[in-house]
């Protein structure tokens, strides 16, 4: 059991917490949510963080094969054209994967998938679905609720703070890193009032809500979200800077 501590836990699940713990048992399944009301006192096998605790990202916009890929020829209404079964060096999907795992990504949505990108997939530390073998149910919730507000640097326009949003990438074509961490910091550079409350839901809960990873989103007791710590930030409008950081914990 691990004991995990830092100034705000952000759990998607009610308020921040001041000085909360987040145990984890063996299997980093969350375990219990405590909220110390702000105290400090130290505890036996605490690890105490400097900055905020939030859930691993989910990343509802990925195209894994495409880095390779020439599609200036292909207009984008007429995907039945993409050559899919022969897309993907394994080198460049393996990078992308490396990534989305480096960058505190925890379950991601390909996007026209290639057959050679299956196993590194199955063998990779994420939950990546292909979005052909999304159920009927979370295809349609993520194209007509979420796809006019799917949010990332393809998708800056019309931010407003009552939308569900969720957040994605693109492939490595068009991004020198996939993070959602590094979206989330050009977001607020165009739209300045965004909380960090309201950003981490928009790339932890909804993403996970969207696609139907129901282990992901959130520090509920039984899930297995993984846990990312944000630094350097603007704690008097609690929100993101430009130098935040970011350090993946589990």
């Amino acid at each position: 059991m691990r004991k995990i501590s830092a100034s705000y836990i952000i759990s998607n699940v009610g308020v921040p917490l001041k000085n909360g713990i987040l145990v984890l048992n063996d299997d980093n399944s969350v375990a219990e949510l405590i909220d110390r009301k702000g105290s400090v006192k130290e505890i036996q096998d605490l690890e105490y963080y400097s900055g905020v605790l939030v859930p691993g990202f989910v990343d509802v916009f990925t195209f894994l094969s495409w880095p390779d890929m020439n599609t200036g020829s292909i207009k984008s209404n007429d995907l039945s054209k993409l050559p899919l079964g022969e897309l993907g060096d394994i080198q460049m999907i393996q990078k992308a994967i490396n990534h989305l795992e480096a960058f505190g990504t925890k379950g991601a949505a390909d996007f026209f998938p290639s057959q050679k990108s299956h196993d590194l997939k199955i063998n990779s530390k994420l939950i990546i679905r292909d979005i052909h073998d999304i159920s009927g149910i979370y295809t349609s919730k993520l194209f007509s609720e979420f796809s006019s507000t799917v949010l990332g640097r393809l998708f800056p326009n019309n931010i407003s703070s009552d939308k569900a949003f969720c957040i994605g990438t693109g492939s490595l074509s068009s991004h020198l890193k996939l993070s959602v961490f590094e979206e989330l910091k050009y977001l607020k550079t165009i739209k300045t009032d965004l909380s960090l409350e309201q950003q981490i839901k928009w790339a932890c809960l909804n993403g996970a809500d969207a696609l139907g990873f129901d282990q992901l989103g959130s520090f509920e007791v039984g899930k297995k979200p993984g846990v990312n710590l944000i630094t350097h930030l603007d704690y008097d409008n609690f929100c993101l800077k430009s130098d935040s950081k970011l350090k993946v914990i589990v």
